[in-house]
């Protein structure tokens, strides 16, 4: 039995009055959050839910007895290995296939996944040296990137954009600075992409042309150009996520409840088809 307190404020005075509540016994589910993004082979999270005010225990969250079986189309395709905080499937998903994922742990409910990838979308990108001069007389630049829409359904995307330093061999994410409704009306996220959907042009081409300082080029590759693709489940699971991160990550910020494609379970696995392109 748990008891709590409600405090009423009146404006003669205050008083207090313990009310007895009977709370069913908490019951942890398995927690599933992934992506299956078709550029990389499968990894997958698999954790436990605690009650709110919970943070964890002695055994702490992650779930590293859990059996782990991925089915693509309805086949059997392997058991995801746990490593290091993760369970790996060294499998690439596919555009257009369907994929269902299989939890059990011991004292838990089974838990499923269900996502599909979407298909590929065109995309072409290429740079100009110079298009002019800045107001230093250093020359300036010009990134085009152009995808293609499919039409009759609403799609969804994140954009990326990476440039590549030389000197340090690392990738960095490119600065957009755009007037373009997409970049104008969405909050860029905290890895530098931003989240989008096809209202403005769906089912049509889309052509993008960013302006690049001549300092940021530097040695080949240059620019890569990533375009991912889902559904609608997924971008506002996304949105819900970054929201919450950019607000304050549970410290100063209200619980939200997450969306979720897992039966009998919580969290989600992203069915992602990731386009790219490499500017040498």
């Amino acid at each position: 039995m748990r008891q709590f307190l409600i405090i009423g404020l009146i404006s003669i005075g205050a008083c207090t009055k313990p009310i007895d509540l009977e709370l069913p016994a908490y019951s942890s589910k398995i927690v599933v959050n992934g992506e299956f993004d078709s550029e990389k082979t499968i990894e997958l999270q698999i954790t436990r839910s605690l009650p709110i005010l919970q943070a964890s225990d002695s055994t702490g969250y992650l779930l590293k007895n859990a059996s782990v079986t991925v089915f693509e189309n309805g086949n059997n395709i392997g058991n995801a290995i746990y490593m290091a905080g993760k369970y790996y499937l060294n499998k690439q998903p596919k555009n257009g296939a369907t994929y269902r994922v299989d939890i059990t742990a011991p004292n838990y409910t089974k838990a499923s996944a269900n996502l599909s990838i979407p298909n590929s979308i065109p995309i072409t990108a290429s740079y100009k040296d110079s298009i002019g001069l800045d107001a230093d007389g250093f020359k300036i630049g010009q990134l085009t990137v152009t995808f293609t829409d499919a039409p009759g359904v609403s799609n969804y995307y994140r954009f990326m954009i990476n440039y590549y330093n030389s000197g340090l061999m690392t990738w960095f994410p490119f600065t957009i600075v755009s007037n373009d409704i997409l970049f104008l009306n969405n909050e860029k996220q905290k890895d530098g992409s931003y989240l989008f959907s096809d209202a403005t042009f769906s089912g049509k081409s889309k052509t993008l042309r960013f302006n690049v300082q001549s300092s940021t080029v530097k040695g080949s590759p240059k620019f890569e150009i990533s375009i991912k693709s889902f559904n609608q489940d997924y971008y506002q699971y996304l949105q819900q996520t970054n929201a919450y991160n950019q607000d304050g990550n549970g410290f100063s910020n209200d619980p939200v409840i997450l969306r979720t494609n897992v039966t009998d379970g919580l969290g989600m696995v992203g069915g992602v088809s990731n386009s790219k392109d490499t500017i040498f």
